[in-house]
């Protein structure tokens, strides 16, 4: 609980501020409406008015913040319409319920009190606020989400900017490494026709590397698959045919080709499993599993670690790859990182 708090207090209190605010102007424009008395008869003096004051202020803010953040502002992202409606409405119930308890039994007005409001009143009144409650929760939702997405929007922006500095720091010219491997495949095609295979796919997956794709960065994913089989076929050759690794791919017609993923995203992950993975163990095979639908992408690889000294890495290839499935997939996507002593598992999870 504690916790909780410390992560949602900036939004818990300005709908405390807001909440109260609103409830201390609209008990001034009652005393000014129909005088103090009649108001305090409504409301209560002493503690009994600052028990309903606060009771009021803290109800009000409990049921703003659960359905702004955990009913509207998840329907306008996800446009689940069933599952927020079933949400909302067993929410109502509980409020309504929560209120009589409170109107009927723990306040127990008597009939001849100002104050008192009859059970029919009490349901049609309670049916009336809640219609504007939601309309209102879904209105402050809206600016919520907007905001998120500009900010989301400048945030893709600066990667991207980012990106585009550190291509200009890192660049080679293409056109001499594309030459200079052009010249290697032609001379060893006869004397070693593997190595010029080989050469022949670093240049494919070099083209497809510093291809400039469309502004997110994505790919088709058949286009994605096809290059991680080249850098696998290439691994291949490096250790002469001799890596364990289980392939699993299924994928539905033609998914391969309307869906799209951060282009080296996968491949990345595969290159890593190959650095740092234990390569010939026929018990522990590097297993890398791919499944695509309409609806969903799913990718897995995993490996046992690699005994003996370690190669140096930063983790900046693991650690892009998280920002831009972040970037343009948000709460869209699960990317999961186990790891133990022995073994070392990466999981993405797309829902398109």
């Amino acid at each position: 609980m504690v916790a909780f708090v410390k992560k949602q207090w900036k939004q818990i209190m300005i709908i405390l501020m807001i909440y109260s605010t609103w409830t201390v102007a609209a008990f001034l424009f009652l005393i000014r409406l129909q005088g103090l008395e009649t108001t305090l008869k409504q409301f209560g003096t002493g503690n009994q008015l600052y028990i309903n004051f606060i009771h009021t202020v803290v109800k009000g803010t409990i049921v703003y913040y659960v359905l702004i953040y955990y009913l509207a502002i998840p329907l306008i992202k996800t446009r689940n319409w069933k599952k927020a409606l079933l949400q909302g409405s067993l929410f109502f119930i509980l409020l309504t319920v929560y209120e009589y308890i409170w109107n009927f039994k723990i306040q127990d007005t008597l009939p001849t009190d100002p104050s008192y409001v009859s059970p029919n009143i009490f349901f049609l009144t309670a049916a009336l606020l809640d219609v504007v409650i939601v309309l209102i929760s879904i209105f402050f939702a809206t600016i919520i989400t907007s905001n998120e997405m500009r900010k989301h929007k400048e945030e893709l922006e600066k990667e991207k900017l980012k990106a585009e500095l550190a291509a200009i720091k890192y660049q080679i010219n293409p056109h001499f490494l594309f030459n200079s491997l052009s010249f290697i495949y032609t001379k060893t095609i006869k004397a070693s026709p593997e190595a010029a295979h080989a050469v022949h796919l670093l240049s494919e997956i070099m083209s497809y590397a510093l291809d400039d794709w469309d502004e997110l960065g994505t790919v088709p994913l058949a286009l994605e698959i096809d290059h991680m089989k080249k850098v696998i076929e290439m691994n291949q050759i490096r250790f002469n045919h001799m890596l364990k690794i289980k392939y699993y791919e299924h994928i539905d017609t033609d998914d391969a080709y309307v869906s799209y993923v951060p282009t080296l995203a996968f491949v990345t992950l595969v290159e890593n499993a190959f650095k740092h993975g234990e390569l010939n163990d026929e018990k522990n095979q590097v297993t890398i599993e791919l499944e695509a639908t309409k609806s969903k992408i799913y990718f897995l690889v995993s490996n046992k670690k690699k005994k003996g000294p370690k190669e140096p890495s930063k983790g900046i290839g693991l650690n892009n790859v998280q920002q831009r499935l972040q970037l343009m997939y948000g709460v869209k996507h699960s990317f999961t990182i186990k790891e133990d002593e022995n073994y070392y598992l990466n999981e993405i999870t797309i829902n398109l």
